[in-house]
């Protein structure tokens, strides 16, 4: 069985090098600090082109706060290089952004909109994407007394390590 999983294994990398690399597995290590598991799938849509879908899982519990909480984006991007590979290179487009947490009694949400300028390197299959940009942010809490509330402009950033194929 191993045999046939390492022989599997060689002949997938073969066929991803000699095809381009249109689809990158990404996650954020940074997001581990606190208590999160960011994951995302890029997917190219044409030669310049891509769409991210992004998902988020925390959990955290200092013995004070408690909370567990989800999210969702979206980003479109845009690459300008014509002479690099689809999925790398300098890219820009807008970004989309819902979550959710919920823990000591006290529940909140939060939207982000905006837009990202970055980079991604790709050494195939290993890929690193960098990006920032402004967001305008709409956060809301259920609880009255903790006033939590925030609209307005913010910063965005954005790093992860992808497997691409």
């Amino acid at each position: 069985m191993k045999k046939f999983l390492l022989c599997a294994a060689i002949a997938v990398l073969g066929i991803s090098n000699v095809k381009a690399q249109e689809n990158i597995v990404k996650f954020n290590p940074l997001a581990l600090i606190v208590g999160s598991f960011e994951v995302g799938y890029e997917r190219a849509v044409n030669d310049s082109q891509s769409v991210q879908l992004d998902l988020a899982y925390s959990s955290f519990n200092s013995g004070i706060i408690d909370y567990n909480g989800f999210g969702v984006g979206l980003q479109y991007r845009f690459y300008f290089q014509d002479s690099k590979d689809v999925l790398e290179g300098w890219f820009a487009g807008p970004v989309a952004s819902y979550s959710s947490a919920s823990g000591n009694d006290l529940s909140v949400s939060s939207f982000a909109a905006g837009g990202v300028i970055g980079y991604q390197w790709n050494w195939n299959p290993i890929t690193l994407d960098l990006y920032g940009g402004p967001a305008y942010y709409s956060i809301d809490a259920d609880d009255p007394t903790f006033d939590f509330g925030f609209d307005g402009i913010g910063a965005r950033l954005g790093l992860s390590l992808g497997f691409n194929f």
